[in-house]
């Protein structure tokens, strides 16, 4: 594979079932949030896979910087120093087999605030990777209000979804490159994703991102998930229905099984 065509692939759009949403900022009591789009680590290692092959990229990590926070506004300055905080370094390294040699790309990341560590870490990699080409697009991607529910989730999931395919025709990219899911039965969906979304009654509802058939994307919501369902595995039987809500259309997986 040329450099030029290891570009073009690993740049090619995510499917919008790999693409989640971040809540930056709310306003309105709490009732609308900032959205803004992302990838998590397991999509880009599986781009990694798909483009270039499981043996043929590594990274490494390296301890970057400590700081200590600054005071707060309305904090003492003479109160005890905060903890300080780690950082490090991520070198994502692909094997070019036209130069027959490893090239590596760095940047890196703070700890962050939740699972401070892996947090730190796994952000360091998706850093390291948008060196690569890999979901750089998604900066492109403005951020977007959105209504929110009682648990402070995004309330209509399926609004972004076709928000992505109207930026994605703005920035020009015609086609979105679907998960790996080719030689699999008619009726087989690949799981990629699930956000839980309880309601009064259903404490197990969720929105799950569903890779179709024939690789289309499709995000449902279903009343209740079986054990089992999590982002990975397989379904078929599955019974979709489309409903109509003051918040627009959806898609209601009313019934599945886990496939083999």
């Amino acid at each position: 594979m040329t450099g030029q065509e290891l570009r073009r692939q690993l740049c090619e759009p995510f499917a919008a079932a790999d693409v989640e949403w971040r809540v930056t900022k709310m306003r309105n009591s709490n009732s609308e949030g900032l959205v803004v789009a992302f990838i998590d680590s397991r999509a880009i290692q599986n781009r990694l896979d798909d483009v270039v092959g499981p043996f043929c990229w590594r990274t490494r990590f390296i301890p970057w910087h400590q700081y200590v926070p600054k005071p707060g506004k309305y904090e003492n300055p003479s109160e005890t120093p905060k903890t300080p905080i780690s950082s490090q370094l991520c070198g994502l390294s692909i094997y070019l087999e036209e130069r027959k040699e490893w090239v590596e790309k760095v940047d890196g990341a703070e700890n962050t605030d939740i699972e401070a560590i892996k947090g730190g870490i796994s952000d360091s990699f998706k850093r390291a990777s948008v060196l690569w080409g890999i979901g750089r697009y998604l900066y492109e991607i403005p951020a977007k209000w959105v209504s929110l529910d009682k648990y402070k989730q995004i309330a209509r999931p399926a609004e972004l979804t076709a928000y992505y395919a109207e930026q994605l025709q703005k920035l020009g990219l015609a086609s979105v490159q679907s998960s790996n899911t080719s030689n699999v039965p008619a009726d087989i969906y690949a799981v990629r994703g699930l956000q839980p979304a309880p309601m009064q009654g259903y404490p197990a509802a969720a929105w799950v991102d569903l890779v179709t058939p024939d690789n289309r994307a499709l995000k449902v919501f279903s009343l209740g998930v079986k054990p089992g369902l999590v982002s990975g595995v397989r379904i078929q039987g599955a019974k979709i229905v489309q409903r109509n809500s003051a918040g627009g259309m959806y898609y209601e997986l009313q019934d599945y099984r886990m496939a083999a």
